[in-house]
């Protein structure tokens, strides 16, 4: 009797890895040949170069209309799909589609793009044609979030950080303490300054008084005004200096600290079990020194940026924006510090020193530890010492309070002293 012949078990599943593999091999080739895909991303550049043409044109017309036309101050907004488009992009790009319309805009007489499809962004890119930063971008350039001037209503990013939306939204809440970062984590907060309200000299005299007082030098290359004049304000620390011990390469952070000391000396120590804390017990050139060298410790790009220690007139100057318009008393700064008489809501602390950031009571403008917890050197002088700001946990909040000044010699390294770093664009 003959036996039926039929497809062994080897051959089968031999045949079906096969058929999986050439399956997949196919799914691959659509994935990465998707004629849609392709057919819409040359659709996409297609119309923009149409854009870009038709925006040439316009910039020629503007031109010959007025020719003291001044491109870098052309600026035209979206358009909605409502109406004639009169005033928006559409009045110079009359071939806009309405989808488009929402996603251009027209900055310093170029073509910018404003939506968020990161797809769309790629594709422009192959082409020139410029996105805005956004929020938690990195920056490979000192701009601003939206691609606009700067001013002192939209901060400059600088070169190396993101903008954050941490409880504040860029660049909306510009005068509530808005934050950049680093890829570090290190966080500086926007000081805006914009000429009446707020502006930019020294004025606290609580303490001695700024009259008193010279400034020291700034690291070479370094004007202090510039960036009022450029930009309209200026970046300071989040937190008091946390100390960071980076395998032995110590540098100063911009962070919520992990620990504290008390009345412990250990700057003579200086090692890991310090990484993390309260830089207290630290003199005045240290952390002049540390404050001035934070930019290539974390690799900064420092043709764009650099950082020292605050100066008295950024100080007097924060405590100005913070006081202003009904803002906390910086000349009694009992409700929103750290002092040994501390009120409500401030007195959480019991007069002790804590961590960085360690209350939200402790916070102004979005930056915590301006009032108490501890001094703070500045890049200051006051005949042969040198300045500390803004009052520490184990006094009073109205004779030593956040805008106080008082001075002591270099050398003085204390349990209630630390110090703030600002952040200067260049």
């Amino acid at each position: 009797m003959k036996r039926k012949k039929g497809i062994s078990l080897i051959v089968l599943v031999i045949t079906i890895i096969v058929i999986i593999i050439l399956a997949g091999a196919v799914i691959l080739s659509l994935a990465n040949n998707n004629p849609i895909e392709s057919a819409n991303e040359a659709t996409f550049k297609s119309n923009v170069a149409g854009y870009n043409s038709e925006l040439a044109m316009a910039i020629t017309n503007e031109y010959l209309k007025d020719n003291s036309f001044d491109s870098a101050t052309f600026y035209v907004d979206v358009w909605d799909g409502t109406g004639t488009g009169d005033g928006t992009i559409k009045e110079y790009i009359t071939s806009m589609s309405e989808v488009d319309g929402a996603k251009f805009e027209i900055q310093k007489s170029k073509l910018v793009y404003v939506g968020t499809n990161q797809i769309e962004k790629d594709y422009l890119t192959e082409i020139g044609i410029t996105s805005i930063l956004g929020v938690n971008v990195i920056a490979v350039e000192n701009t601003t979030v939206n691609g606009k001037a700067a001013t002192y209503q939209n901060p400059i990013v600088p070169t190396g950080f993101k903008a954050i939306n941490d409880g504040k939204v860029w660049p909306t809440d510009w005068n509530e303490g808005i934050v950049i970062e680093d890829v570090s984590g290190n966080q500086f907060v926007w000081v805006p300054v914009d000429g009446t309200d707020v502006t930019y000299i020294k004025w606290c005299t609580t303490g001695s008084t700024y009259a008193d007082t010279t400034d020291d030098t700034l690291p070479s290359g370094m004007i202090e005004i510039n960036q009022i004049n450029s930009y309209g304000g200026f970046y300071i620390a989040r937190y008091e200096a946390m100390f960071d011990y980076n395998g032995g390469n110590i540098r100063v952070a911009s962070k919520v600290s992990t620990n504290k000391t008390n009345l412990i000396d250990w700057s003579s120590t200086r090692n890991a079990t310090y990484d993390g804390y309260v830089w207290n017990f630290v003199d005045y050139t240290d952390a002049k020194s540390y404050a001035e060298n934070m930019d290539t410790s974390y690799g900064y790009d420092t043709s764009k940026v650099g950082t020292n220690l605050m100066t008295g007139t950024q100080w007097d100057t924060a405590m100005r924006w913070i006081s202003n318009n009904s803002g906390p008393s910086v000349t009694d700064s009992r409700i929103w510090g750290n002092h040994i008489n501390s009120t409500s809501p401030a007195n959480v602390g019991n007069g002790t020193l804590q961590i960085s950031g360690f209350s939200e009571n402790w916070k102004a403008k979005n930056i915590y530890d301006l009032a108490g917890n501890t001094w703070e050197w500045t890049n200051e002088i006051y005949s042969s010492y040198c300045v500390y700001r803004g009052g520490s946990y184990c006094q009073s909040g109205i004779t030593d309070s956040a805008a106080c000044r008082y001075n002591n010699y270099a050398n003085n390294a204390s349990y209630d002293l630390s110090f703030r770093t600002s952040l200067y664009i260049l």
